[in-house]
């Protein structure tokens, strides 16, 4: 073995002999292991009773180490003011305390650190909606400091209230890119929520008349102001075309023009009574 064989691992017990026993400073989510700079060398430790928060830990030997305390906050502070800002606009809460979130000025995410669309926001404290804050930018991770002191907490208030409003584009004047972007993502995510709201309630409403009559729903397609349902009783397979309020326009039996005297779940009824030569495809 050679003499700089021997120097490197020398070098390498020194190392882990100085990290055992050593506290430092962790944010921790959770499972969280941490990464330590010694001599030169970076080490990845497990955190045995690992929780998410700021905590002081203490390096057991150069694979593991153990939660002491809780860390104060100006060791907090202290941790954070090493790695450069940037301000962010909140999103919607992910897991935890995690955050997802938009950068507030996107083109100085993609040039200071190759950061672009949604990102998720480490520790978040509180948090709403809409709301501006600080994070710290660590290699990919991205920390909460604190509340963005610039932006002004009325125009979080009223991009939330035009939301809730159901408003297609927001009237609050002097919004950034991040939060622009933030709204558009948001209004856009609330109406296909309504939109599949009202495609489940309408679901609801053709199986329960069906249900009255003893068949089942297969399937329906709107067209305009019409439905067309497909169902099924007694392995008979019909077709009925109704209105938004389940009226029958046309119901897959020659009636001599008495459609729009049953609604859907009267309809059922007649169907199954009326004689093949009756049936037609509408």
């Amino acid at each position: 073995m050679s003499q700089r064989t021997l120097d490197l691992i020398a070098r390498l017990a020194r190392a882990e002999a100085a990290l055992r026993g050593q506290a430092f400073l962790a944010p921790l989510c959770m499972h969280s292991r941490v990464r330590m700079r010694v001599s030169g060398m970076i080490y990845e430790l497990a955190v045995l009773n690992s929780r998410p928060g700021w905590w002081m830990c203490q390096a057991l030997d150069a694979h593991q180490a153990t939660i002491c305390a809780p860390a104060q906050p100006w060791q907090r502070d202290a941790y954070l003011a090493l790695w450069p800002i940037l301000r962010l606009v909140l999103v919607e809460p992910l897991r935890g305390t995690d955050w997802v979130a938009l950068a507030f000025n996107p083109a100085d995410a993609i040039q200071r650190f190759g950061l672009r669309g949604p990102l998720i926001v480490r520790m978040v404290e509180g948090g709403q909606p809409f709301e501006r804050v600080l994070g710290r930018v660590e290699s990919s991770t991205i920390w909460y400091d604190q509340p963005d002191r610039r932006a002004d907490p009325m125009i979080a208030e009223q991009l939330r209230a035009a939301l809730a409003a159901a408003h297609p584009t927001s009237s609050v004047c002097g919004l950034g890119p991040g939060e622009q972007a933030v709204y558009a993502l948001l209004s856009a995510r609330h109406l296909a929520t309504a939109l599949a709201d009202q495609v489940t309630r309408l679901e609801q409403r053709l199986r329960a008349a069906l249900q009255i009559g003893g068949a089942q729903l297969l399937g329906y397609e709107a067209n305009a102001d019409t439905l067309r349902v497909s169902w099924e009783r007694a392995g008979q397979r019909s077709v009925t075309v109704i209105n938004p309020q389940l009226e029958v326009i046309a119901a897959g039996i020659c009636l001599s023009g008495g459609d729009q005297q049953f609604d859907l779940a009267s309809i059922v009824g007649v169907v199954d009574a009326a004689p093949q030569f009756a049936r037609y495809d509408d």
